[in-house]
């Protein structure tokens, strides 16, 4: 500290708040030392207190005048100098610095404290950057520059995606260039395996060479061939190809989140209907469903006749002795098990559809019709059956589970590294559901297989908000939250990462934010949201939440377990960025060009 001046010392600490008497000859903002020059009265602003052989690092978070007080001052007896009111910063302490290996090296640390009347310093570069580089300073992720000092912000690979990361910010304010810049890190990793769940089909252009090469007509993926890949639930789009999600691929957890049973009648006989839906076949032309070979007898609308026939065949199914399918029948075949199994009563003149037992199950058929006859939903979902996947003589739920499972997040034996899964064309209205379905069987395959079963993944969730929501207080809603929280509450056990960004936080399920070890929060309009990250994040203090609707686009502040204290940066540009971009409303004060008509001879 020899070779620096004090620019203060401390006079009072009050718990985890230190005030400092600013010296006179620093009544600037800067203090410039043999290392350069220091930020000394700006908000955020990093100095050093000397504690024997610690230097303790405090964050400014406040400036003030204050009446003078005689003892304190070094210009006691000046006229001039008694008139004139002290200035004082506060501040926190946000850790201490160290040496390893005649190196300076930061730790996080705020149970210690300062003597009274200990002086404060102006940090050198390499304390500087020790402090504010990040846990761990040389690691391979660049997550941003410092606003004040420039310094590069690094994260290592455990710490910053081992507990899961939020990305939170208003549209405009850069998620997604941040969101992609840092894949393309991550996506050199020799061993990388990411998910993206791209809701608006912007990010396969973040994985092609670089913003020259595509000028210069160059469009091939910047991964080596086999490395990549591109798919768009529903038809092939974008250069992607097409994939319909099978409804029998999704199996109970991935169907009861699909149709929202209740859990008293709906459930039991949906899952019965699951159970037992490869013994029958499906009579398009009748419209109703079949034991293997035989006509249709069994239906969903619960009409008058026909129900000693239908009783029969339920036994059959019942006692797993009709033979099992070729291939799994019409989504419809379900309603037809869930209003036999549970309609059919004995009456006073054999049997007889009960039209009150009926009444319990009818509004779950009806959720089903409306699926299937919805031309949307069809055109992501295969509702038509199909045959065994991967040539298997069998029709088999947790085969056909594992194989979607695997196609879309990857195995042990999967060569690729990044997969853009295009989601572009399922509707809004149907993503919850959709979306839901298909995390529900992700959940349901990732546990059943244990720790070690599964490639350590990043999954990648755009716009979380459209179906990661808060749950409800319906008893239906708060049953279908239970797969995504469980992922975000477990999944790092079996080396799941979640990385979710959002624009709305207040929209997203409080327990899967809570779950975020690492939060990079872009500008926030909303108190709402603002709310959100102070209640779920617990390295947001009040002062740091007021920060984000002031900063500016392409900021963010580093919160979490991998940044040493809350951080604003100015996030790192993705080369080449996602189709993600403003209109151009300029072009409205332009004259556009006239239209010449060609005539063909």
């Amino acid at each position: 500290m020899r070779s620096r001046s004090p620019v203060g010392y401390v006079v009072q600490i009050d718990g985890s708040k230190v005030t400092l008497n600013l010296l006179d000859r620093h009544r600037g903002q800067v203090a410039t030392h043999s290392s350069g020059v220091s930020h000394v009265t700006e908000i955020g602003s990093l100095l050093g207190i000397e504690a024997g052989s610690l230097l303790l690092v405090l964050r400014i978070t406040g400036l003030n005048f204050a009446e003078p007080k005689e003892v304190h001052r070094q210009t006691r007896g000046l006229r001039s100098g008694d008139q004139e009111p002290l200035r004082h910063l506060e501040g926190i302490i946000v850790g201490w610095i160290g040496k390893e290996n005649n190196q300076p090296l930061f730790r996080t640390d705020n149970t210690v404290t300062p003597p009274l009347g200990a002086e404060v310093f102006p940090l050198s570069s390499d304390e500087l950057k020790s402090a504010i580089a990040g846990v761990d300073s040389g690691g391979p992720i660049i997550v941003g520059h410092e606003l004040r000092s420039g310094q590069t912000v690094k994260a290592g690979l455990n710490g910053l995606l081992s507990r899961h990361l939020a990305v939170l910010g208003s549209s405009g304010q850069g998620k997604s260039c941040f969101t992609a810049a840092v894949l393309q890190q991550l996506a050199n990793m020799p061993s990388a395996r990411i998910v993206v769940f791209d809701i608006n089909g912007e990010y396969h252009r973040t994985f092609r060479k670089s913003e020259e090469a595509i000028a210069g007509g160059d469009f091939q993926d910047r991964l080596p061939q086999g490395k990549y890949k591109h798919t768009a639930i529903g038809s092939a789009i974008d250069g992607a190809t097409g994939r319909k999600i099978p409804y029998y691929a999704l199996g109970r957890q991935g169907l009861h989140r699909l149709l929202l049973p209740s859990d008293k009648t709906q459930r039991p006989a949906l899952s019965f209907a699951i159970d037992h839906l490869r013994f029958i076949e499906w009579n398009p032309t009748a419209k109703g469903a079949s034991v293997v070979g035989g006509t249709a007898v069994l239906f969903d609308d619960c009409r008058n006749d026909g129900a000693e026939v239908a009783y029969r065949a339920m036994e059959q199914i019942r006692a797993r002795s009709s033979g099992i399918a070729g291939r799994w029948p019409h989504m419809s075949a379900l309603g037809t098990l869930i209003a036999e199994s549970h309609a059919i009563t004995a009456g006073r003149n054999g049997r007889e559809r009960n039209a009150f037992n009926y009444g319990n199950v009818s509004p779950l058929i009806t959720r089903l019709h409306r699926l299937v006859e919805d031309e949307m939903f069809k055109a992501v979902v295969e509702v038509n059956g199909g045959s065994p996947c991967g040539g298997n003589a069998s029709l088999n739920w947790r085969k056909e589970s594992e194989h979607l499972i695997d196609d879309i997040f990857g195995s042990r034996n999967s060569t690729w590294q990044v997969h853009v899964v295009n989601l572009k064309q399922v509707p809004q209205d149907l993503m919850p559901l959709i979306l839901g379905s298909l995390l529900e069987l992700y959940a349901q395959v990732l546990f059943s297989r244990g720790q070690g079963g599964s490639p350590a993944t990043l999954l990648v969730l755009e716009e979380a908000h459209h179906y990661l929501r808060s749950p409800s207080n319906s008893e239906e809603d708060r049953g279908s939250a239970l797969a995504y929280e469980r992922l975000a509450k477990e999944g790092r056990k079996f080396g799941l990462s979640l990385w979710l960004s959002t624009q709305r936080p207040s929209e997203v399920s409080a327990t899967v934010l809570s779950q975020c070890n690492n939060w990079v929060v872009f500008k926030l309009n909303s108190e709402q949201d603002q709310r959100v990250v102070a209640n779920a994040c617990e390295w947001a203090e009040a002062r740091d939440v007021r920060r984000i609707s002031g900063l500016p686009r392409q900021h963010a502040m580093l919160l979490g377990g991998s940044f040493a204290m809350p951080t604003v940066v100015k996030a790192p540009t993705a080369d080449p960025t996602p189709e993600s971009h403003d209109g151009e409303f300029d072009a409205w004060n332009e004259v556009p060009e006239p239209i010449t008509d060609v005539i063909e001879d």
